[in-house]
C-alpha cells in the first residue's frame, strides 16, 4: 500500500485523487518494464517479385513472366524481438508483361500472414537473420485470343505456405528486411478451356524487400509516472466497480478456404480449383467480465466471392451473426491467449448466371464453431487494446440438390482494435 497525495506529474491523464487515500500497488515497475518491451507495433510496405513459370494453352505450353507488386504491411514484433507476426496487403498494381498469345489474364497473390523467427533478437544497428513461414493465396488465369468459349476465364487459386529466410537491419525507428520465399509444391493443373487442361508450374523462389516503421506505444508505462498512472487507474476502476466493461471492436479478417466444393466438381469443373474467400469486415460488441476474466459478445462478418469463366457467372455470399464466449487462459507479460465456443446464424447464398438464365440458391442455418486467439493486454486498466482471433465453423455448406458449396473457412483477424466503452470518460472525470 502507498499513500496518494492527489498529485500526478506532467501531462498525465489523472490529476486528482483525494488527499489521504491509499491505493494498492497492483503493477510494479519491474513488471511494466518487462511487459511493455514484450511487443511493439510496426507499419510500412514492401516490394514482392512473384516468380514466373509455364502455363498450358491450346498450342502446348508457354512461359509467363514474373511480376513485381507493392504491398502494405502491418504487424507486431513479440517476445522481446524474437518473433515478427505480420500481415501484408497487396496493392492493385503489378509491374510485368503479359504474353502476346493471351487476350486477358491475371497472376496475383493475396493477403499474406506470416511469422518470422529471429534466433538473435532484433536490436538497433544490428543485422539479424531470420527464418519463417507464411500463408497466402496464389492465383493464376488466362484467356487465349480468338477463343469461342464465352466471357471470362477460370483461375487456379490456392493457399500456400512457403518457407522464408532473410535478414533485417534495424535502426532506432525502422526495420529494413530482404528475404526469399521457397514454395515446394509448384506443379498443378489448369483448365484452359471448358473441356481441356494441362500442367501449370511456378518457379519456386520469390524475393522481397521491405521497410517498416516500428513504434513501442506502451514504453512510457514503465516510467515512474506511468507505473503510478496504472495503479491509480486500477484504484479508480475498483472504486467505481468498473473493472468489467462493455467493448466494441473492428478489424479486417481473412477467410481461408479449408475444403473444396462438390457442386463445382460436378457442374463446373473449371471452377473446382478457384478459391472462395477473401477479406471481410469483422465487427464485434460484447461484455468483458473482469473477475472470471472472460468475454461474452456478438460479431458480424460478411464475405463474397465472384467466379466468372466461359460465359458462366457465379456469385457467393455469406452473412454471419455470431454469439461467442471465450475464457482468457493466462497473462504472460501482456500476452493473453483465449479460447471458447461460438454459435452462429449463417445466411448462405449462390447466384448462378448461365446462357442468360439466372438461378439463386440460399439457406439460413445454424453453425457451431470455435474461436481462439490472444489479446495484447499489459494491464487491465486500458481504454483500448489490440486483439488477434481465429474462428472456424466446421461443416458449414450450402446444399444444392445432391451437391454442396463449402463455406467452412478458417477466419483470421490479425489486428482488431477493441475499445472499452466508458473508461476514458471515467478517467477524465479525475483530470484537473
Amino acid at each position: 500500500m502507498k499513500p496518494v497525495v492527489g498529485l500526478l506529474v506532467g501531462s498525465c491523464l489523472i490529476g486528482h485523487i483525494a488527499t489521504g487515500q491509499t491505493i494498492d500497488t497492483v503493477y510494479s515497475s519491474a513488471y511494466l518494464k518487462k511487459s511493455t518491451s514484450f511487443a511493439w507495433f510496426h507499419y510500412g510496405g514492401d516490394l514482392l517479385r512473384m516468380p514466373g513459370g509455364q502455363a498450358p494453352y491450346s498450342g502446348g505450353s508457354i512461359p509467363f513472366s514474373s511480376k513485381v507488386i507493392p504491398r502494405l504491411t502491418i504487424g507486431g514484433v513479440h517476445f522481446w524481438g524474437h518473433a515478427d507476426m505480420y500481415v501484408t496487403f497487396p496493392l492493385p498494381l503489378a509491374i510485368g508483361k503479359s504474353h502476346a498469345a493471351f487476350n486477358d489474364g491475371s497472376y496475383k497473390e493475396g493477403v499474406e500472414t506470416g511469422l518470422r523467427i529471429y534466433p538473435r533478437a532484433l536490436a538497433p544497428n544490428r543485422l539479424t537473420p531470420y527464418v519463417g513461414i507464411c500463408f497466402k493465396r496464389q492465383a493464376y488465369g488466362h484467356q487465349e485470343k480468338d477463343t469461342p468459349f464465352g466471357k471470362g476465364y477460370p483461375e487456379f487459386d490456392r493457399f500456400m505456405a512457403p518457407l522464408q529466410a532473410g535478414v533485417t537491419y534495424s535502426t532506432n525507428r525502422f526495420h529494413l528486411t530482404a528475404g526469399v520465399y521457397y514454395q515446394r509444391n509448384r506443379n498443378v493443373t489448369y483448365s484452359y478451356s471448358p473441356t481441356a487442361s494441362g500442367p501449370l508450374s511456378f518457379n519456386p523462389v520469390t524475393v522481397n524487400i521491405g521497410l517498416v516503421r516500428y513504434i513501442d506505444t506502451d514504453k512510457s508505462m514503465a516510467r515512474p509516472e506511468g507505473v503510478q498512472q496504472a495503479n491509480i487507474k486500477a484504484h479508480i476502476l475498483r472504486k467505481h466497480k468498473k473493472e468489467s466493461s462493455w467493448y466494441a471492436g473492428i478489424g479486417p479478417s481473412v477467410g481461408m478456404q479449408m475444403s473444396k466444393s462438390s457442386y463445382f466438381k460436378a457442374k463446373y469443373p473449371y471452377f473446382y480449383d478457384d478459391m472462395t474467400g477473401g477479406i471481410m469486415p469483422d465487427v464485434t460488441f460484447g461484455y468483458y467480465a473482469s473477475k472470471p476474466d472472460l468475454n461474452l459478445g456478438v460479431s458480424y462478418r460478411t464475405m463474397g466471392t465472384h467466379l466468372e469463366a466461359y460465359g458462366t457467372d457465379i456469385r457467393l455470399r455469406r452473412h454471419s451473426f455470431m454469439l461467442e464466449g471465450y475464457k482468457f487462459l493466462f497473462n504472460y507479460l501482456g500476452f493473453v491467449p483465449y479460447i471458447g465456443p461460438t454459435l452462429a446464424v449463417e445466411s448462405l447464398s449462390a447466384t448462378v448466371t448461365e446462357a442468360g438464365q439466372q438461378r439463386r440458391y440460399s439457406q439460413i442455418k445454424p453453425g457451431i464453431g470455435i474461436i481462439a486467439g490472444w489479446d495484447i493486454r499489459v494491464t487491465r486498466t486500458g481504454t483500448s487494446l489490440l486483439r488477434t482471433n481465429l474462428r472456424y465453423t466446421p461443416g458449414l455448406k450450402l446444399q444444392i440438390g445432391d451437391e454442396s458449396i463449402k463455406f467452412d473457412h478458417l477466419e483470421f483477424n490479425f489486428i482488431q482494435y477493441v475499445h472499452f466503452i466508458g473508461r476514458n470518460k471515467l478517467y477524465k472525470s479525475y483530470s484537473r
